[in-house]
């Protein structure tokens, strides 16, 4: 069986799960359907599909349990904000493309292709092996080049854009780097010792790849039509309703209120409005005047 189809009859059973539990009959029968649909062979026996259970836990940190009493398969209840659930989707999307070129017309997808992933190997190999590497960097705000030794710490993306958390061995300080403004990328054999640093635990209240301005409660208020692509498309993990009627919804987050995140405010317009915190609020309001300056002249 070839490695695609593979992981996709891991993503099918996963998702016929996460839809609804199932016994392992079922299980075969949709499998049989999607195998008709796609051309791809997803035959599972009992064994392969233990296997599969193991497999799926590990790779994809989601645990698929036999509730006896039921007589049928279930997803555990899961974490929010898994890890590997973007890696799943683009997959999927993958997938898709595959599926048949009679479609490949109809399916446009953004030419904003995202630079800087050919590094993406090389520096999952140095973080796995524990090795310094040498980056020739090419800052927005510099003309000149730098070169930089690094402790390669975890890829996080953000805005459609890859982004390497690393100690800079130089400043001692933890830091990140566009890939796309990696130059060359050189691999050393130095080993470092690793860190003590939990990204997921740093970057958990984060917008975007910044963390600079403590985390707080900040409180939006969206007209209600604003409201329903809200509440399908979360700004951010921490997102909870508060209020809403036919005219507004109140929405409140806890993250770092930094520049990434006023960005991500102002392009809404006039179907926001900022409640708390109140330097947040007066932030907002000095930038807006200042693009009415710029539009009276």
């Amino acid at each position: 069986m070839a490695k695609r189809e593979y992981i996709q009859r891991h993503l099918l059973i996963i998702k016929k799960l996460r839809n609804s539990p199932s016994t392992f009959e079922n299980l075969q029968k949709y499998l049989v359907v999607q195998q008709e649909l796609t051309g791809d062979n997803f035959t599972m026996s009992q064994r392969t599909f233990q296997r599969d259970v193991k497999e799926i836990y590990t790779i994809y940190g989601i645990e698929i349990t036999y509730n006896k009493k039921e007589g049928w398969y279930e997803i555990k209840e899961e974490e929010e904000d898994k890890p590997f659930e973007r890696i799943i989707e683009a997959f999927e999307m993958l997938s898709a493309l595959n599926f048949s070129n009679r479609v490949s017309a109809n399916l446009i997808v953004e030419k904003r292709a995202t630079k800087g992933t050919e590094h993406m190997h090389g520096i999952l190999h140095a973080i796995e092996n524990k090795v310094l590497i040498k980056i020739q960097h090419q800052s927005f705000w510099k003309e000149e080049k730098e070169i930089r030794t690094l402790q390669p710490i975890a890829i996080k993306e953000a805005k459609n854009r890859w982004y390497l958390i690393c100690l800079d061995t130089d400043l001692n300080e933890i830091r990140n780097f566009g890939l796309d403004r990696i130059v060359n990328l050189e691999i050393t054999s130095q080993k470092f010792k690793q860190l003590e640093y939990d990204v997921a635990k740093e970057y958990r209240h984060a917008f975007g790849i910044e963390t600079y301005e403590p985390a707080t409660k900040i409180v939006l208020n969206f007209n209600a039509f604003q409201a329903k692509y809200i509440k399908t498309l979360p700004l951010h993990h921490s997102q909870t309703i508060v209020w809403e009627n036919d005219e507004r919804c109140q929405v409140e987050y806890f993250m770092h209120p930094t520049h990434d995140f006023i960005m991500e405010i102002m392009k809404y317009g006039e179907t926001v409005k900022v409640e708390e915190p109140t330097e947040l609020k007066e932030n907002i309001k000095n930038r807006i005047l200042e693009m009415v300056k710029i539009y009276e002249n």
